[in-house]
Parts: structure tokens; C-alpha cells; sequence
């Protein structure tokens, strides 16, 4: 199955020009780490189908409307010592790009800068730690982080650590709730005004958290098992906790998790939105691409410049203008500013 040229109508386009486009994770920072790869440039996908990796730069951010997008910071679990450098080191990677695009991007600090950065034509970034082996296992670690544009914690990546357990990976299991450094993380989180990420985590340490939080909390990039069932997806209990907090949940854009298959189209994403405004309504669902994160995207989204096929798919589905506006970002945007101001 080759990609598909998706064709886009005026109204589509116009629509999603005026709406505040959020993703809550692109894993781009991993393609300069591990390749050496330029966010300013606009890039060609190497490798047919564009898999895996080169799914997102600046250029194309901006050509697909995305207003905002929380960079992932990935840190090794086996390098325990460093763990809190390789974290700083990740937020340091990311505050270089207004350096380097000072017209292109803006690191932000709170929602009225997401608003600013949208009128002024910037792209609003800020970091997501996944996994909180991330923070040494300090929770002084979080003030500096935060200043440094830390703006969500992922309790649990693909390994256990001292706060939670993963959905799946090493040591994963379904029962352990959080551990004590875990719900402390949690409160500290609150205080801290960082927004508490469930994805990854596993259905005992979501629940307990999404219980304990104080303030909203997201999934910051998931499938919902109602509509396929999934390790990596969430059910309907999990959507109703998220939504009893406040908080969002912001869907993946890989088939694998969508629907089963590594070659799929971008209609799999509308299909999960869709159950969570049935579950939970339309208050409750945003965007989380997961782009760069070594996943196969849709084929007829290959990257982030293709964003506006996705309003035009949920325009076709019947959503309305208002539900679209929220899904695309307004609905995150409440979140990020209830949380972090």
C-alpha cells in the first residue's frame, strides 16, 4: 500500500487555519540526537512510506497549522547516574531552537504564550519527560526542569522505576498501583504546576493517579480500546477518570494501535476521537502524533505538514466546527493553562 495524496477542501483548510493546533508528543529531539538531524530544515523521508523517523521539523510544523507541540525527552533507563543530565540535556536541545529559527519557534511558558506564539506565526514548544527514571529520582530535580520548559511528566516509559509500572515492557504488570515515590511525584507534580502524563502506565497506576491529582491529568498519545483493543490503548474506565479530573486525552496517529495494521489511513484517528466524545464528550479529546517515535504513520499522513487532511476526515465524519476547534487544541489548551497558568 503506497502513501496517498490526500485532497483537501477550501473549507477544511480555512477552518483549521483559524483553529489553535496542539500535539502533546512528537519525539523529534530523538532525530537530533541519534542522527544528527536539523529541525530547521525542511527534510525529505528518507525511506518509502516515511517509517519510523523524519516525520516532523519546523517548516513542516508550520505548514501543517500546528500552533504548539510538546517535544519528547527520551532518556536510557540503564543509565541510571545520568539520567537527570541526559534530561537537562534534552530541554538544552530544544531551548536551541528559537536560537537557531528565532522567527519559527517559541519556547513557552504558559498558554498566553501558546496564544502569542499562534499569532505571531511561531511554533509553541515545550518538553515532555517519558518516564520518571528521568528525574534521578529527585523530586528537586522538577523546579529547575520546569524552568527549563518541562511542562509534562510521564510517570512510566517501557520500564518500571521507582514511581510506577508500565502497560508493557520490562517488569510491567496490570495490579501495581504507584509506588510511595510515585504518589508523591504526583502531589509534587501539582505543586509544581507540570501537567501528570498517564501514557504508558499501567490500569492500576493510571486510576490511582488520575484519582489522586489535584489537577487535571492527560494521556499525552494513546489509542481507546473501544474502539481497538490494544496493550497500548486505554479503556473506557481510564477515559473516565481522565475526564473526571479535567484532563484530556490526545490521540496517537499510528494504524498499529488504531487499528491493527502498520499501513493504515488517518480515518483510524477520527474513529478514536469519536469514542471518546461518546464516552466522555467533546471536552476530554486532543492530539498526541507520536511522530518520530519510531512508529509507522497513516499513509495518507505521513507527517506533520499533512495536519489539515485530519480536520478535513473529521468534517466528513460529522464533527462540527466547535468539536473540531477542541480536538485540535482548544481543548488541551484549557488544560495546559488550568495547570501550568
Amino acid at each position: 500500500m503506497g502513501l496517498i495524496e490526500p485532497s483537501v477542501s477550501p473549507e477544511a483548510r480555512a477552518l483549521h487555519g483559524e483553529c489553535l493546533v496542539m500535539d502533546l508528543h512528537c519525539d523529534t529531539l530523538l532525530n537530533e540526537t541519534l542522527l544528527g538531524y536539523d529541525p530547521t530544515r525542511r527534510h525529505r523521508n528518507r525511506l518509502p512510506g516515511s517509517p519510523w523517523l523524519f516525520h516532523a521539523d519546523i517548516p513542516r510544523l508550520k505548514a501543517g497549522g500546528v500552533s504548539a507541540v510538546a517535544l519528547g525527552i527520551v532518556v536510557n533507563p540503564l543509565r541510571r547516574k545520568s539520567a537527570l543530565r541526559a534530561t537537562h540535556q534534552g530541554l538544552a536541545q530544544m531551548a536551541s531552537w528559537p536560537d537557531r529559527a528565532p522567527a519559527d519557534v517559541l519556547v513557552v511558558d504558559s498558554a498566553e504564550d501558546i496564544r502569542r506564539a499562534q499569532r505571531e506565526g511561531k511554533v509553541a514548544v515545550f518538553g515532555g519527560l517519558e518516564g520518571a527514571h528521568g528525574l534521578g529520582g529527585r523530586l528537586d530535580s522538577l523546579q529547575p526542569l520546569r524552568d527549563a520548559g518541562l511542562r509534562y511528566v510521564g510517570l512510566v516509559h517501557f520500564t518500571k522505576n521507582r514511581a510506577a509500572t508500565p502497560a508493557a515492557g520490562f517488569r510491567a504488570n496490570s495490579t501495581d498501583g504507584l509506588t510511595d515515590f510515585g504518589r508523591e511525584l504526583v502531589d509534587e507534580l501539582a505543586e509544581r504546576r507540570i501537567l501528570v502524563d498517564l501514557a504508558h502506565l499501567n490500569h492500576a497506576g493510571f486510576l490511582e493517579a488520575a484519582e489522586r491529582s489535584p489537577r487535571p491529568v492527560i494521556v499525552s498519545h494513546t489509542g481507546v480500546r473501544g474502539a481497538f483493543d490494544s496493550w497500548r490503548n486505554i479503556d473506557d474506565q481510564q477515559l473516565r477518570a481522565v475526564a473526571d479530573s479535567g484532563g484530556v486525552i490526545c490521540i496517537i496517529f499510528a494504524p498499529y494501535y488504531l487499528e491493527g495494521r502498520t499501513r493504515g489511513k488517518a480515518e483510524g484517528i477520527v474513529r478514536h476521537i469519536k469514542h471518546v466524545i461518546d464516552v466522555v464528550g467533546e471536552e476530554h479529546v486532543g492530539l498526541g502524533s507520536d511522530f518520530d517515535g519510531f512508529v509507522v504513520p497513516p499513509i495518507d499522513m505521513p507527517d506533520t505538514s499533512h495536519m489539515p487532511w485530519l480536520t478535513q476526515l473529521m468534517m466528513d465524519a460529522g464533527l462540527s466546527d466547535r468539536q473540531i476547534r477542541k480536538c485540535l487544541g482548544s481543548n488541551m489548551l484549557r488544560v495546559f493553562e488550568e495547570v501550568c497558568g
